[in-house]
């Protein structure tokens, strides 16, 4: 069974994101994925999962004064 959410980290700015990945086989072949928050290519696949809590599992968060931040 195909996965439903990717993780993919930039090595550029080293922020990570999540795309479906229904999504991304579905675009043309001319196409490429991207960064989106600093537009660079290097990026690298990380996790794949059914759900999206088990695919930020990986990171840890705790609560500072009222907001999420990571450990």
């Amino acid at each position: 069974m195909l996965s439903i959410y990717s993780s993919y980290i930039c090595c550029s700015c080293t922020k990570e994101f999540v795309a479906l990945t229904e999504d991304i086989q579905s675009m043309d072949r001319n196409r490429y994925l991207v960064c989106p928050y600093c537009s660079s290519q290097k990026i690298r696949k990380q996790h794949m999962a059914d759900n999206l809590k088990e695919c930020m599992q990986e990171r840890s968060y705790r609560r500072v004064n009222g907001a999420l931040r990571q450990k």
